[in-house]
């Protein structure tokens, strides 16, 4: 039976790598000459997660894409990443069992082909899985105040926080979606709340939505571009 797998930025701390290699097969997300540096090992760049299946780009890595085609829910979308706007945004979007939220007209084909009976709700912002975390079915935590707008036009549950104290190399902030990964009942988080100014905020509107959490290390969040798990 296979082990569950994690793709994660291999540039996480190492203290993230090695506690989520108890439980997981983890492989190390990154690339090279493909987008810039600061999103090169990001895995939301390239996947998209659909439910428990894995839409990615063509040019994913070779040697990545090997090791997720041993599963049978891997998908290869149409656009290849670069890096432009448009470019590096075709798999930054959410996928949940209702809607597809991303900016209109940024979405890979294929994505929307697969989710044809879901509602697409256009957002501002093209970096959509960097900015928007599903905690629970239609209950959320955005870092964009864009966003967070739409979700309250829409009466959406959802949480606001603020991007400062999110680190992403070599910018001043990061994305707080960039920080979650959600395996069954658990939010892993690449970082401390402890050191987040909303910490608390966040840790008790995970809690109050029945959710467990584990922190992957002891330092601040670290913007990885998600993290992603496949059974």
């Amino acid at each position: 039976m296979n082990s569950p797998i994690v793709v994660i930025d291999a540039r996480s701390p190492e203290e993230a790598l090695e506690n989520l290699s108890k439980d997981f097969s983890v492989i190390p997300f990154i690339t090279k000459n493909i987008t810039y540096d600061a999103i090169a090992g990001h895995p939301d760049i390239f996947i998209a997660q659909n439910g428990s299946d894995f839409i990615i780009a063509p040019n994913t890595p070779k040697e990545i894409q090997d090791q997720l085609q041993k599963r049978n829910n891997i998908h290869i979308g149409e656009k290849i990443v670069g890096t432009s706007l448009s470019d590096s945004t075709p798999y930054n979007c959410l996928i949940t069992n209702s809607f597809i939220f991303h900016k209109r007209g940024y979405t890979d084909k294929t994505i929307k082909e697969e989710n044809t009976t879901k509602q697409f709700i256009e957002l501002p912002q093209a970096y959509t899985r960097c900015s928007l975390f599903e905690i629970a079915e239609n209950v959320f935590i955005t870092s964009d105040q864009g966003i967070s707008s739409v979700l309250e036009r829409l009466h959406l549950e959802h949480l606001y926080i603020s991007p400062i104290g999110i680190n992403l190399p070599p910018y001043k902030n990061g994305f707080i979606g960039g920080c979650f990964g959600k395996y069954h009942d658990t939010i892993y988080i690449n970082g401390s709340l402890s050191k987040h100014k909303d910490g608390e905020r966040i840790q008790s509107f995970i809690f109050s939505h029945k959710c467990k959490i584990v922190e992957l290390h002891r330092g601040e969040l670290y913007d990885g571009g998600g993290i992603f798990f496949l059974d």
